[in-house]
C-alpha cells in the first residue's frame, strides 16, 4: 500500500511542467556553477603551484638569514567547487618570519570573517535556492489537489490509515525531488572528473557522500514545510503565495538578518579597529624601543671608515650589508641580536592582542550560528562548508600549521646560531673582509670622521665606480655566499580527518535535523485534525 501511494506521488509530480522545467533548470544551474567553479579552482590551484615554485625559487637564492623568510601558500580545497565557502575569500600567503606571529593570511578581510556570507554561485547555493523552491512547490497544494480531486475521501474509505497515506505523499515528494539533485551531483561529479586538476581523495568522496546527505535533509524539511502550508490553507493560490513568502524569508531574509544582527551585538567593525590601533601603538613602541637601541653605538650610526654599505633591505627588517669593518659587523652583530629578542617579544604581544579581536568576534559567530538556527539556508551552507573543508575553521587550521611552522624555523635558525652570527645580516666572511676604504686604498683607521664625505665622493670616479661594481657583481653571483638550506624544515599543513570534518558539521547538522523533527511534527499534528471535507 505505501509503495502504491509513493509511486502515486511520484507520477503525479513528474507530470508537473512546472516541475519539470525547475529540474532541468536545475541541471543547467548544476551545470553551468561548476565549469565556472572548475575553472576558477584550476586558476587558483596553477596559482598556488606558481607560488610554491616562486618563494622556493627565492629562498633558495638569499645569502644572509634575516631574509630567509619562507612564505607558505594555502593549498585550494577541490571541494570548494561545491562550496565555496571561505577558500578563496580569506587569503592563501602566510610569510614566516620573527617580527610577526601568523594571525592572517594575505588578502585581507570582508567583513567579520567568522559570520556567515550570502550564498555564492555553486552546488550549495543552487540546492539551497532552485531545489527549495521547487520543494516547496511539489508540496503546497499536495494535500488540496488530493481534496479537490475526492481521492483523499476515497482512500480513507477504503481503508488506507492516514499515517500511510501521509508518510506515502513525504516519501513520494522526497523521491521526486532526489531525482534533480542526483543528477545535479552526476553532472557535478562528471565535470570533476573530465576538467577538475586533480584526483578526489577518499576522504573527499566521503565529505561528498556527506553533502549529498546535507542536502537531502535540507529538501526534507522544505517538503514538510510546504507540507504544512498546504494543511494550513484552504485555497491552491493561498498557499502558493504563502510557499513562495516562506522560501524568500528562508533563503535571502532570516540569512541577512542573522549575519546584520550579529555583526551589530558584537561591534565586530569596533573590535577590529580597536585591535588595530593597539597593535600599531605596540609595533611603534618596538620601533623607538630599537632606534634608541641603535643609536646606543655610535659606531652605528656615524658614517665612518669602518661603515659597511647596505646592499639589500626588504620586508619583515631584513638587511644585507657588504665592505664594512670587522668592528662595524661586531657592533651590528650586537644590535641585531638584541633586534631578534625585542622583535620576539612583541610579535607575542601583538598576537595576543589580536587573539582577544579574535574572541570577541568569535562570540559573534557563535550568536550567529545560535541565531541561524531560525534558517535552514544558513544551517546548510555552514553544514556544507565544514564538510567542504572551506569554513573558517579550516582557514584557522592553516594559520595554526603556520604557526607551528614558525617555532619550527626559529629553532632552525637558533641551531645554525643564525642570530648571534654577522651572517643574519652580512655574507661578507670573517676571511676576506674587504672594507669599502680599500676600493681607495685606505685602511677604515686611516679615515678621520670629517672627512668620510669628502672621501666617499671618490667613487664617482669612473674607475673606482666600476671596480666597486665589480666587486658587487662577482659576490652577486658567488655560489659560495648563498645559504645552504637543504636541511631547512618543510612546511606540511596535514589534512583534517572525515570525522574532524563531521564533527565541525554536526552542530549544523543536528540543527536542520532538529527543525525537521519540529516540522514533522506540526505536519503529523496537523494532518490528524485536517478534514477533508
Amino acid at each position: 500500500m505505501l509503495r502504491a501511494i509513493v509511486r502515486k506521488e511520484f507520477q503525479y509530480h513528474l507530470s508537473n511542467p512546472l516541475l519539470r522545467v525547475g529540474m532541468l533548470l536545475t541541471l543547467v544551474l548544476a551545470a553551468a556553477s561548476t565549469l565556472i567553479a572548475v575553472q576558477d579552482y584550476n586558476l587558483r590551484l596553477h596559482a598556488y603551484q606558481d607560488g610554491v615554485a616562486t618563494h622556493a625559487r627565492v629562498l633558495r637564492e638569499q645569502t644572509v638569514y634575516s631574509f630567509l623568510h619562507p612564505v607558505v601558500v594555502r593549498r585550494p580545497e577541490p571541494l570548494s567547487v561545491l562550496n565555496q565557502g571561505s577558500d578563496a575569500r580569506l587569503g592563501s600567503d602566510v610569510a614566516i618570519h620573527l617580527f610577526a606571529i601568523p594571525a592572517e593570511a594575505t588578502g585581507g578581510y570582508r567583513g567579520n570573517e567568522f559570520l556567515i556570507t550570502p550564498p555564492a554561485a555553486d552546488l550549495t547555493a543552487i540546492v539551497a535556492v532552485i531545489l527549495g523552491l521547487l520543494a516547496l512547490l511539489v508540496a503546497h497544494d499536495a494535500i488540496q489537489s488530493e481534496r479537490k480531486g475526492g481521492s483523499f475521501p476515497a482512500m480513507l474509505a477504503h481503508g488506507v490509515p492516514r499515517g500511510v497515506l501521509l508518510a506515502g505523499k513525504i516519501l513520494g515528494g522526497l523521491l521526486t525531488l532526489a531525482l534533480p539533485l542526483a543528477g545535479a551531483l552526476l553532472v557535478s561529479l562528471a565535470i570533476f572528473v573530465l576538467q577538475l586538476e586533480v584526483t578526489f581523495s577518499s576522504s573527499q568522496w566521503l565529505r561528498t557522500a556527506g553533502l549529498a546527505a546535507s542536502y537531502l535533509v535540507y529538501l526534507s524539511f522544505m517538503l514538510l514545510l510546504g507540507l504544512f502550508i498546504s494543511l494550513s490553507l484552504h485555497r491552491r493560490s493561498q498557499a502558493l503565495a504563502v510557499a513562495v513568502v516562506a522560501w524568500l524569508t528562508a533563503i535571502l531574509v532570516l540569512p541577512r538578518a542573522v549575519q546584520t544582527l550579529a555583526a551589530d551585538l558584537s561591534g565586530a567593525r569596533e573590535t577590529r579597529r580597536t585591535s588595530e590601533r593597539s597593535a600599531a601603538a605596540l609595533l611603534a613602541e618596538r620601533d623607538r624601543r630599537l632606534g634608541e637601541e641603535l643609536r646606543r653605538d655610535p659606531l652605528r650610526t656615524e658614517f665612518s671608515g669602518d661603515y659597511a654599505l647596505s646592499f639589500g633591505s626588504g620586508e619583515n627588517r631584513a638587511v644585507r650589508y657588504r665592505f664594512g669593518s670587522a668592528a662595524y659587523y661586531d657592533a651590528l652583530s650586537a644590535y641585531y641580536r638584541t633586534e631578534v629578542a625585542v622583535g620576539r617579544r612583541y610579535a607575542e604581544a601583538v598576537f595576543a592582542e589580536q587573539q582577544r579581536s579574535a574572541a570577541r568576534l568569535r562570540a559573534a559567530e557563535h550568536l550567529a550560528r545560535a541565531l541561524a538556527m531560525a534558517s535552514p539556508a544558513s544551517l546548510l551552507d555552514e553544514a556544507s562548508e565544514e564538510l567542504a573543508g572551506t569554513s573558517t575553521a579550516d582557514y584557522d587550521r592553516f594559520l595554526a600549521a603556520c604557526r607551528s611552522y614558525r617555532l619550527d624555523m626559529i629553532r632552525y635558525l637558533e641551531g645554525k646560531n643564525a642570530f648571534a652570527s654577522w651572517r643574519w645580516f652580512t655574507d661578507d666572511s670573517p676571511g676576506r673582509l674587504q672594507p669599502w676604504t680599500r676600493f681607495l686604498g685606505l685602511a677604515p683607521e686611516e679615515v678621520k670622521p670629517g672627512e668620510v664625505r669628502r672621501i666617499f665622493e671618490r667613487f664617482g670616479d669612473p674607475e673606482t665606480g666600476s671596480r666597486l661594481r665589480r666587486e658587487q657583481d662577482l659576490a652577486e653571483r658567488d655560489p659560495a655566499r648563498r645559504l645552504h638550506i637543504d636541511d631547512m624544515p618543510r612546511f606540511t599543513n596535514p589534512d583534517a580527518s572525515p570525522l574532524d570534518h563531521l564533527r565541525r558539521a554536526a552542530p549544523d547538522a543536528l540543527g536542520l535535523l532538529f527543525l525537521n523533527g519540529l516540522a514533522c511534527t506540526a505536519v503529523v499534528t496537523r494532518f490528524r485534525r485536517w478534514s477533508s471535507r
